[in-house]
C-alpha cells in the first residue's frame, strides 16, 4: 500500500488536534457549547495554516449525530457516525467544497445557490465551503449578497482566502471572520518531534529547528519539508547537516567566521569564503537571509542578552560579536543585508550580489566610527620635514617659518598633523585655529591662527546659518562703526589723508595707479580666481594682498576697515573650507592690519570687468543698425526672421506678428 504524505496522514479530525491556533478553536468550541451558530464564517491566513481543516471539523461539528444516532450540535465530533465519516472521506453530498479560483464566474455562483434553496439530503445542515473567495468575480460576489445575508436555516457558509482585502466590505460585513495566524517555529518543530516519535523515526532537535524556521509559518510546508528530509536521510536519523544540505544552506560558523573577518576588515579572507560557497552551489539567497537574521540576534544581544536563548548553539560567539561591533556598526550591516535581499533579482547573478553586499559593508561606516584617512598627496608635512626643508634653502633666504617652528611650543608642532577642518568640522562648526580673538584695531598688528586639538567624539554640530539672512547683514560702512562729530587734529592730518588714498586706491577709476600683482599675490589669485565666496569671506580674501605663501602658513594683508570680519566665527570658517581644499592640507592664516600695498582679487576683478564693459561698448560703437528701405530687401529680412525658432515661437504663442518698421540692419 503507497505511503501517504505526513501532511495529509495527520491532518487533525478534531478541534483538540489542532495546532497553533487556539484563539480561533476556543472561539469556535464555545460557540458550538452555547448554541450561538452564525449563518456565515470567514477564515483567513496564509497558505497551510489550517483554513481547510478547521472548514471540516466545524462542518462534522454541525451535522454530528454521535455514535448512537441521537446526538447534537457538539463541539466534540465524535468520528465515527456517518457524517463524519463522510466528511473525512470527502464524500458527504451536504458538505460541498468549492475552489473559487477554478469557479469564478457569476453563472456558477447562480447555480450554487440555487441549489441552496433545497434542504439537506441527511444531515442537519447544508454546508458550502468556498476556499480563495478573493478570486470570485465582482458580479458573483454581488449575485450571493442577498443569499449570504438571509440565507435559509439549514444552509452555513464558510468562506476561506489568503487575501481579505480583495474581498469586498459588503460580504465582509455579512460574515463572522477568523485570522488564523501564522505557525511559530518553535511549535511546528514541537509538532514534528510529535510525529517522527509516532512514526518512530530520529532526528535531531536542532535539524528540526532549522526546518521549522523554513516553514515559515505554515505547518503544511513545515511536514513537507519534514518528508523530504526523511526521504534524504533514508533509513539514517535526520541530522542537522543534512536538512541544512537539502536546503542548500550553509552552517552559521560560516556566516559568523564571516563577520569576524568584517570586524577585522579582511576582504581577501571574505572573497574565499564567498567563493568556498559558490564552490558547494549553496544559495546566496538563503545565505544573506540567514546573514540578516544573525545581525539581528547580535542587535539583541547588545540590548537585552536574556533575549538570546540559553541552547542557542551560536549564543557565545553572537555575544563575542555583539561586543565588536558598535550599535551603529550593526544597525547599518544590517540595512545593507535587507537592500542586498532587496536587490538580488537584480544583480548579475546571485554571487555578484552576495558579494557587493560584503564590500558595502566593508566600505561604508557610521559617521564617527572610523579616523578619515588622507591620501599621501594631502598628508601635511611635519615639523621634522619643515626644518629639513628650511635647511637646504640658501642662507641669503632665511625662512621666516622656520624660525617660528623652531620657537614655537611643542604642541603647536604637534597640531599639523589634525585633519582638516573640511574632512570633520560640522557645517557652522570651527575649531579654535579659525577663531580669532578680538583686540584693539591698530597700524600694524599680526595675528596668527593657530589650530588646536579637535576633541575626540565630537557630537554632531546643527548649525543655524542661513546663507540668505548673511546677505541682509549691514554695510561694511556701518560694520562696527560709530560716526563721532570729533573735530580731526593737526595730528591726525596724516591718517585723514591716508585714508582718503585708500579709499581712492580701492575704488580708483583710473586702474593704471593700482600697483601690478606680486608673483606671490598673482599665485593667490590664480588660486582663488574660479571660487565666489559670500559676504565675509569674500571681503577677508579678495580686499587681502597675499604677502607670502610659506608651507601651510598663509600671511595676508588687509585693510583695518575690515577688521570685524576677522572676528566672525563663520566667515573665517568659510575662509579655511575654500583655501583649505585648493591647497590639499590645513593651512593657517597670519593676518597684518595694514593697507594692502598690491593688487588685490577685488581690484582685479573690478578692472576686468570694467575692461569687458569698454570692450561690448566699442562693439555696440562700430556696429549701427539702420532702417531697411528698399521693400524687396525688406520683405527678404521679414521671412528669414520669421523662420528663426525664437520668431515661431512668440508669434504662435502670443498670436503675435512682426512690425515691418521695426526690421533693421546692422551697418559696420
Amino acid at each position: 500500500m503507497a505511503s501517504q504524505v505526513l501532511a495529509r496522514k495527520w491532518r487533525p479530525h478534531d478541534f483538540e488536534s489542532v495546532v497553533g491556533q487556539e484563539p480561533v478553536v476556543q472561539a469556535l468550541t464555545h460557540a458550538l457549547r452555547e448554541n450561538r451558530l452564525h449563518h456565515a464564517y470567514l477564515f483567513t491566513g496564509t497558505r497551510g495554516v489550517g483554513k481547510t481543516t478547521l472548514s471540516r471539523i466545524l462542518a462534522k461539528s454541525l451535522n454530528c449525530v454521535g455514535p448512537d444516532g441521537k446526538g447534537g450540535v457538539t463541539d466534540h465530533p465524535c468520528g465515527v457516525c456517518e457524517a463524519c465519516r463522510a466528511i473525512d472521506e470527502g464524500r458527504f453530498v451536504d458538505y460541498i467544497e468549492m475552489d473559487a479560483a477554478s469557479n469564478r464566474s457569476v453563472e456558477e455562483m447562480t447555480a450554487l445557490l440555487e441549489q441552496a434553496m433545497y434542504a439537506p439530503t441527511n444531515a442537519r445542515y447544508k454546508v458550502y465551503m468556498i476556499d480563495e473567495v478573493h478570486q470570485l468575480t465582482s458580479h458573483a460576489f454581488n449575485a450571493m449578497l442577498k443569499t449570504l445575508e438571509e440565507p435559509p436555516e439549514y444552509v452555513k457558509f464558510i468562506l476561506a482566502t489568503t487575501d481579505p482585502q480583495k474581498v469586498p466590505v459588503t460580504v465582509l460585513s455579512r460574515c463572522l471572520q477568523f485570522n488564523l495566524k501564522n505557525v511559530s517555529p518553535q511549535t511546528v518543530a514541537e509538532h514534528m518531534a510529535h510525529i517522527l516519535k509516532e512514526e518512530n523515526i530520529q532526528a535531531e532537535p536542532a535539524a528540526l529547528k532549522l526546518l521549522g524556521v523554513g516553514a515559515r509559518g505554515s505547518m503544511r510546508d513545515g511536514l513537507s519539508l519534514l518528508d523530504q528530509a526523511i526521504a534524504f536521510a533514508g533509513d539514517k536519523p535526520i541530522t542537522l547537516e543534512s536538512v541544512r544540505e537539502m536546503l542548500g544552506m550553509m552552517d552559521s560558523d560560516v556566516l559568523i567566521k564571516l563577520l569576524g573577518y568584517l570586524a577585522e576588515g579582511k576582504a581577501h579572507e571574505m572573497m574565499q569564503v564567498a567563493e568556498q560557497m559558490s564552490m558547494r552551489s549553496l544559495s546566496f539567497s538563503q545565505a544573506i537571509r540567514d546573514l540578516a537574521s544573525i545581525l539581528h540576534k547580535i542587535a539583541l544581544a547588545q540590548f537585552d542578552v536574556a533575549s538570546i536563548a540559553a541552547d542557542d548553539m551560536d549564543r557565545e560567539a553572537i555575544l563575542t560579536l555583539a561586543r565588536t561591533f558598535t550599535p551603529q556598526e550593526v544597525q547599518l550591516y544590517y540595512q545593507i543585508a535587507l537592500n542586498a535581499r532587496a536587490d538580488m533579482n537584480l544583480a548579475p547573478d546571485e554571487y555578484a550580489g552576495f558579494t557587493m553586499a560584503l564590500l558595502r559593508m566593508l566600505a561604508f561606516k557610521p559617521a564617527g566610527s572610523v579616523q578619515v584617512k588622507l591620501p599621501e598627496r594631502f598628508k601635511p608635512q611635519s615639523a621634522k620635514e619643515t626644518e629639513q626643508g628650511a635647511a637646504q634653502m640658501p642662507p641669503s633666504q632665511p625662512s621666516a617659518q622656520s624660525q617660528e617652528q623652531k620657537t614655537a611650543p611643542e604642541t603647536e608642532k604637534k597640531a599639523d598633523a589634525e585633519p582638516a577642518p573640511w574632512e570633520e568640522a560640522s557645517l557652522g562648526e570651527s575649531d579654535r585655529s579659525s577663531r580669532l580673538e578680538p583686540t584693539p584695531p591698530q597700524k600694524e598688528e599680526k595675528k596668527v591662527s593657530e589650530p588646536s586639538a579637535i576633541e575626540e567624539d565630537d557630537p554632531p554640530f546643527v548649525d543655524d546659518y542661513d546663507e540668505y539672512a548673511s546677505q541682509m547683514q549691514d554695510p561694511i560702512e556701518d560694520f562696527g562703526y560709530v560716526s563721532t562729530s570729533v573735530e580731526p587734529s593737526s595730528a591726525d592730518t596724516q591718517t585723514a589723508e591716508d585714508e582718503s588714498f585708500a579709499d581712492q586706491y580701492d575704488y580708483a577709476e583710473d586702474y593704471d595707479q593700482i600697483p601690478e600683482f606680486t608673483e606671490v599675490g598673482k599665485r593667490w589669485y590664480e588660486k582663488l580666481r574660479y571660487t565666489y565666496p559670500a559676504t565675509y569671506a569674500k571681503d577677508i580674501l579678495e580686499r587681502s594682498e597675499c604677502v607670502s605663501i610659506e608651507g601651510d602658513l598663509i600671511k595676508l594683508r588687509i585693510d583695518p576697515l575690515y577688521e570685524n570680519r576677522l572676528k566672525n566665527q563663520k566667515a573665517m570658517l568659510s575662509v579655511q573650507r575654500i583655501v583649505d581644499p585648493l591647497f590639499g592640507r590645513r593651512m593657517r592664516f597670519e593676518f597684518e592690519l595694514e593697507t594692502p600695498r598690491s593688487r588685490t582679487i577685488s581690484q582685479e576683478r573690478a578692472r576686468l570687468k570694467k575692461e569687458q564693459k569698454k570692450a561690448q561698448e566699442a562693439e555696440r560703437k562700430k556696429n549701427k543698425f539702420v532702417t531697411i528701405t528698399d521693400e524687396a530687401e525688406r520683405k527678404e529680412a521679414i521671412e528669414a526672421l520669421k523662420r528663426t525658432p525664437l520668431a515661431r515661437t512668440v508669434m504662435r504663442r502670443f498670436n503675435a506678428r512682426i512690425d515691418p518698421m521695426s526690421v533693421k540692419k546692422k551697418v559696420s
